[in-house]
């Protein structure tokens, strides 16, 4: 009950600083109790989300703590892939790395490895890590991997190289967005810009024609297309 009170408390008084604040206020002050139950969603919304991010840490933490008790490498490569799945690259590099010396024949490692090295800004030793995992196996992750070189290479600025690694993917997987703009990038890169123009104009045609689970994504690389096409 104390609670409940305390919500709508504080409910109030947000909607007393919001009925302060220029733009906004004069609105506020016009919506009565509408206001106060507005108020009350957004700091529903803020705690939910507070309330999320507080379990997911709790969880991590309960993980991390279990796969520790048992140092080998596939628990030191679980808890790098931990880290790297939310979004904290830097701790997953150490147990990422030992994870890759301890089973090197597992292309799992080298390919988080990998995108923790990339996602730090060092596409020089992500590509060494991706190499390794293509060796492996080649279509790792349905071909992931092949893309994830192809962007080190890019990068690099070795754009032919990056090139004919999506060549590769392409001629494996199909066509995708994010392989034609990376293909766009490249071709450009090598001074070819009407190919590169038809490439990102490709980019739009192909999110157009993608399935419902991959249409956020593939509207980010069209979004990207058309900006890089002017730039």
């Amino acid at each position: 009950m104390l609670r409940l009170v305390g919500f709508f408390v504080l409910a109030a008084f947000l909607y007393k600083v919001l009925g302060h604040l220029p733009w906004i206020g004069p609105v506020f002050e016009q919506t009565g109790i509408f206001g106060i139950l507005i108020s009350a969603a957004l700091i529903s919304a803020v705690l939910t989300h507070w309330g999320e991010r507080m379990f997911v840490a709790r969880k991590l933490r309960s993980d991390l703590r279990a796969l520790a008790e048992v140092g080998n490498a596939y628990n030191q490569g679980k808890m790098g892939a931990l880290y790297l799945a939310r979004g904290r690259a830097r701790a997953a590099l150490v147990h990422l790395e030992e994870a890759a010396r301890g089973e090197p024949e597992v292309a799992e490692w080298h390919y988080r490895l990998g995108l923790a090295r990339l996602a730090t800004r060092d596409p020089a030793r992500a590509l060494v890590a991706f190499d390794r995992c293509v060796e492996l196996e080649e279509e790792h992750a349905y071909g992931a991997a092949q893309m994830r070189r192809a962007e080190c290479l890019l990068r690099l600025g070795r754009a032919e190289d990056s090139l004919a690694a999506l060549t590769l993917f392409e001629r494996n997987h199909g066509p995708s967005p994010e392989g034609a703009y990376r293909r766009a990038l490249a071709l450009r890169a090598l001074g070819r810009r009407a190919e590169a123009r038809a490439a990102f104009g490709e980019v739009g045609e192909l999110a157009r024609r993608a399935t419902r689970y991959q249409r956020r994504s593939a509207g980010w690389w069209a979004l990207r297309a058309n900006f890089s096409r002017f730039v």
